[in-house]
């Protein structure tokens, strides 16, 4: 469809990598790759889709890190990586997607520490980040978050004290 620039991809059975090609498709604003069986990794072209608002790629099968390009999608407001197989850490670069109300990083293997850029979100709503191996402590910088609704940390390994800062969050629902 001329000027469509949704891609509705879900729910088939799609195999394979994402090519990094669809980097040069700029116009898009949404990309439903999910409920597929996609492997391999994200591919770091995908930072070019600076019109992207949508970005869904949950379930699939992909592996290795969470390109640190994909800060650079300032339009972004949902990004769907859960129940996939990815590793490494949680890039600070997201801490950039200032429009982001919906981090879904749940259900893979990342590690490290939960970056304190994504303090600077203050359009998130929902942060779910459960099911993976961080550690560390949780960021006081997410007490600035004041539209801030549901957080879920379940099943990783933090430690420390839960900051005061987070009493701020007056919209909280679900912690």
């Amino acid at each position: 469809m001329v000027g469509d620039s949704h891609r509705h991809l879900h729910y088939n059975s799609l195999t394979g990598t994402i090519p990094s090609q669809l980097g040069q498709l700029t116009a898009l604003s949404h990309v439903y790759l999910n409920y597929n069986s996609l492997t391999g990794t994200i591919p770091s072209q995908l930072g070019q889709l600076t019109a992207l608002t949508f970005l869904d790629l949950h379930p699939n099968s992909l592996t290795g890190t969470i390109p640190s390009q994909l800060g650079q999608l300032t339009a972004l407001t949902t990004l769907y990586l859960h129940f996939n197989s990815l590793t490494g850490t949680i890039p600070s670069q997201l801490g950039q997607l200032t429009a982001l109300t919906t981090l879904y990083l749940h259900f893979n293997s990342l590690t490290g520490t939960i970056p304190s850029q994504l303090g600077q979100l203050t359009a998130l709503s929902h942060v779910y980040l459960y099911s993976n191996s961080l550690t560390g402590t949780i960021p006081s910088q997410l007490g600035q978050l004041t539209a801030l609704s549901h957080v879920h940390f379940v099943s990783n390994s933090l430690t420390g004290t839960i900051p005061s800062q987070l009493g701020q969050l007056t919209a909280l629902n679900t912690l």
